[in-house]
């Protein structure tokens, strides 16, 4: 009976399919984007009282923090973009002048 037992298969649900976790493997940056996107969402939807904020000269007044966290991840975005593409453009520029 032990025998039998130990030599039992496990159900398929417990193997899994042969595809599973493949689309994972696929798209590691996929996988990461989705769940920044989960995150971000989950910060922005704790943040939606209002609040103002002084800015040199300028006061601005109620303005909810979703449109600040907003702004300041567009904008962290696109700098961080523009300073990836002139790092990548460097190197290449150095060897077309060689």
């Amino acid at each position: 009976m032990e025998a039998q037992n130990s030599e039992k298969k496990p159900s398929a649900l417990a193997r899994g399919s042969k595809k599973s976790g493949q689309w994972l493997v696929q798209h590691p940056i996929g996988a990461v984007q989705i769940l920044g996107l989960i995150l971000l969402v989950i910060i922005v939807a704790q943040n939606l009282e209002p609040t103002s904020i002084d800015l040199l000269f300028w006061t601005l007044v109620d303005i909810p923090k979703l449109f600040l966290l907003l702004f300041s991840m567009i904008l962290g975005a696109v700098v961080w973009e523009l300073l990836k593409r002139t790092r990548l453009r460097r190197p290449a520029a150095k060897q077309k002048q060689q």
